[in-house]
């Protein structure tokens, strides 16, 4: 054990502390340096010389001296909680963990190790180890506000529910008297929500809605409180109470048409077809609500995938996550006209058909909506979903006229949910052909007779502008194309082109024909020429890219996409890295593969790899922050997001893609085949010019090396130096074991995306040429059933 500091040093030694808790780390450095030329053996100084120089990217030497300052004071929980906080900067949490405990072996009550052990246990989700750790906190300093919340929520998560509101409870009393500011209201605010929502998560909801109607002056969020109460009535079935509530939510948010769906949901008369919200299940009912899932006693309605997660646990993810098991439907996939169309899950579909009757209610329902609304879109637009017939013919035609009158170009994308049910594709079609028709009459261009109204001669008044015909026909041209017609498409699309040459809509309509129709190349140049039409869209710039990646024009998609960058001359869009921008990563890994440039895609689906990484990890820093600022229910809510991180689109994107290209590699070395990495390739390639294109070739690569070294020459010497990527063509991924990796990546997605069938696709793939017949019996019997 090392002798302690005289007083004079140990004021040094605690600015060596000061300075690296204000990131001065050089000032650190040279104030341990000091300390350690009159003391060379004092650990605790040793460890914190190691830790300072750490952060000066010298990690080696980092671990000798902490290693060093141990040895020399093995029973100093200083140097053992350096040592855990340098395994903590590496991300090993599990060596980090041990550390901190041995350093709580000596001092048992140390405030700061105790935060930070529990900060590692809820990150590895140790959550029990967390809640045990906020109860020693809490015991130590009750007096802090943050170790109450902290202990609140480590029970909320271990599922000790009525602790955790009594937590809560105690809280409030003792904290009652100095809460006079308006950051203290917000807390309150935070915490009777909070409250309210691990009640309804114990399945007490009559005593959650008990609890906001108590607090309702101090809760803030009203937006929140409302959409809780009126889900808490609905489970209570306390149907006319919900329906004030969501009707004063329409009031605030017409457009929402989560809250309109709600208000009808509330209302009797819609019961058989359009249910309330069913009840989640309480956790005694084996409900996984710990992990932000629970089932239903009773079997759920087709109605509730109408509905967000945010409104039941049961409900709609946002885009991109996987969704629950109960949403995905075997029959998905549909034929409507020639082509076959992917359904959304969340399309809004009704429990069950209408009768005319309650159709006739539907329209009086939504007919109240839109005279309390008249400028709300969603009011004449949601009743289209649960009409059909001449009904939904009717209401359409009045949708479609205004909208198509006013110029609206994304219209038809509001209106393809309407094709997946039968009969309407037919009624829409009727109508664009005759607004067509009556568009193109020689004495007065209007819509034509309203549906359902006597047929009578056109007057003046009825004229309609000219730029009706036009998003009429550009309308008619994505019908057709939806509908697998493409001639047709085609040929409306050209007509409008015809009519107004400058807008660029219509030729972005006709890229997506040609898109869809499997004409690559056409679509590429079409976009194309959409962007020169407008240089300044961003949006058109990247649709632009998409297609040229689609044709493997990577190098044409990559200095498009670079020219709305901040740094244009980056090396290989490192911007475009740096700010995850993942669909360009899989485009672009999906069109080296094509190419079967295996080493270049690896490298594009690693980078996505990396940026789910760098999310799981950047989580660490929420942890003490959502618990100072209060954000108690975005907290719990972000943990929950957090375990199904790697179910998202574009990690499954990416982890598919990549196991198909480690498959084709292990496939071709059993054959025997030479998978040729870059330099391989364009060696290759070298060999088969003549002397004169081997000449040409020499003396382009010696004026390209000539820029390079001029932008290197011309850049400031101020600044931080770019980091360099070492394997920018993946060629030490390709010299990786490729079964081993897609190993790897299999058993993450058989972890986080078991729902996806093609997961157990790809697992079967996987161990069949590993010869594991057990694992590959597995994965049938799980894609079977």
């Amino acid at each position: 054990m090392s002798q302690p500091l005289p007083a004079k040093d140990q004021a040094v030694f605690r600015s060596i502390v000061k300075f690296y808790e204000t990131k001065q780390y050089k000032k650190g450095l040279k104030a341990a340096d000091s300390i350690l030329k009159k003391h060379p053996d004092h650990g605790e100084t040793l460890c914190m010389k190691g830790l300072t120089v750490s952060y000066l990217d010298r990690k080696e030497e980092a671990y000798e001296l902490v290693r060093k300052g141990l040895k020399c004071d093995l029973k100093s929980h200083v140097c053992w909680h350096v040592y855990g906080l340098l395994y903590r900067q590496d991300r090993d949490y599990f060596e980090a963990v041990k550390c901190y405990r041995q350093a709580l072996r000596i001092d048992q009550e140390n405030l700061q190790i105790l935060r930070d052990l529990s900060l590692l246990q809820i990150h590895r989700r140790d959550v029990h180890g967390f809640a045990e750790t906020r109860r020693k906190l809490l015991q130590v300093k009750s007096s802090a506000r943050l170790n109450w919340v902290g202990y609140a929520i480590a029970e909320h998560l271990c599922e000790n529910y009525e602790l955790a509101w009594k937590c809560i409870d105690n809280y409030e009393n003792s904290f009652k008297e100095q809460d006079t500011t308006a950051a203290s209201d917000y807390e309150n605010s935070e915490l009777h929500l909070y409250k309210a929502s691990i009640m309804e998560e114990a399945g007490l909801f009559k005593e959650s809605l008990n609890c906001l109607k108590e607090n309702e002056g101090k809760i803030v969020d009203k937006i929140g409180l409302m959409e809780m109460q009126g889900r808490l009535c609905m489970f209570l079935s306390l149907h006319e109470e919900a329906a004030g509530y969501f009707k004063r939510l329409v009031d605030i948010n017409t457009e929402h048409h989560v809250y309109a769906l709600a208000y009808m949901a509330s209302q009797p008369q819609f019961s058989s077809f359009w249910p309330p919200l069913p009840a989640p299940t309480t956790p005694d009912e084996h409900g996984d609500l710990c992990n932000g899932t629970a089932a239903s006693k009773a079997p759920l309605p087709k109605s509730i995938l109408s509905f967000p997660s945010t409104l039941h646990p049961e409900g709609m993810p946002v885009f991109g996550w996987l969704p629950p098991k109960h949403a995905l439907k075997p029959q998905r996939r549909l034929i409507i006209g020639r082509k076959q169309h992917k359904r959304r899950v969340d399309t809004l579909e009704p429990a069950e058909p209408l009768t005319e009757q309650q159709e006739d209610e539907v329209i009086q329902f939504f007919e109240g909506l839109k005279d309390a609304y008249p400028k709300s879109d969603s009011m004449k637009r949601l009743p289209l979903f649960f009409l059909t017939g001449q009904r939904f013919k009717r209401k359409l035609d009045e949708y479609l006229r205004s909208r198509l009158r006013k110029g609206v170009p994304s219209l038809f994308r509001t209106m393809r949910s309407y094709y997946f049910t039968p009969g309407k594709p037919d009624l829409i079609e009727e109508l664009l052909l005759q607004y067509v028709r009556c568009l193109k009459d020689e004495k007065v261009s209007w819509f034509g007779p309203l549906t359902g109204e006597q047929a009578e001669p056109p007057k003046v008044s009825d004229e309609e502008p000219p730029s009706a015909l036009l998003f009429t026909l550009m309308t008619v041209a994505e019908h057709f194309d939806f509908m697998g017609e493409t001639h047709k498409a085609l040929e409306y699309v050209n007509e409008a082109i015809e009519h107004t040459p400058t807008l660029v809509e219509v030729y972005a309509c006709k890229a997506r024909i040609y898109k869809h129709a499997g004409d690559l190349v056409n679509s590429a140049q079409c976009y194309e020429e959409v962007r020169q039409m407008d240089l300044a869209d961003r949006y058109l710039n990247t649709q632009c890219v998409r297609a040229l990646l689609r044709v493997d024009d990577t190098q044409g998609g990559m200095e498009k996409a670079l020219l709305f960058s901040k740094e244009p001359d980056s090396q290989e869009a490192a911007n475009l890295h740096d700010m995850q921008c993942m669909w360009y990563e899989s485009a672009v890994g999906r069109s080296y593969k094509r190419q079967k440039k295996y080493g270049k895609a690896l490298k594009q689906f690693h980078e996505t790899f990396k940026h789910f990484h760098d999310i799981a990890e950047d989580q660490f820093d929420f942890h003490n922050y959502c618990l100072r600022k209060t954000t108690l229910k975005a907290y719990v809510a972000m943990l929950r997001m957090q375990e199904r991180l790697y179910s998202h689109r574009f990690y499954r994107r990416a982890a598919k893609d990549a196991i198909n290209i480690y498959l084709e590699l292990f496939d071709a070395k059993a054959r025997g085949d030479e998978i040729l990495t870059t330099e391989g390739a364009s060696a290759s390639a070298e060999a088969e010019l003549s002397a004169e294109e081997k000449k040409k070739l020499k003396h382009k690569k010696k004026r390209e090396a000539q820029k390079e070294a001029q932008k290197v020459s011309e850049k400031p010497s101020t600044g931080k130096p770019k980091k360099v990527d070492e394997d920018p063509d993946g060629e030490k991924l390709l010299q990786q074991d490729a079964m081993e990796q897609a190993n790897k990546i299999v058993r993450n997605l058989v972890q986080h995306s078991s729902l996806d069938a093609a997961t157990h696709v790809l697992t079967y793939e996987v161990f069949s040429r590993q010869g594991k017949v057990i694992h590959c019996l597995q994965a049938v019997l799980i894609f079977r059933y």
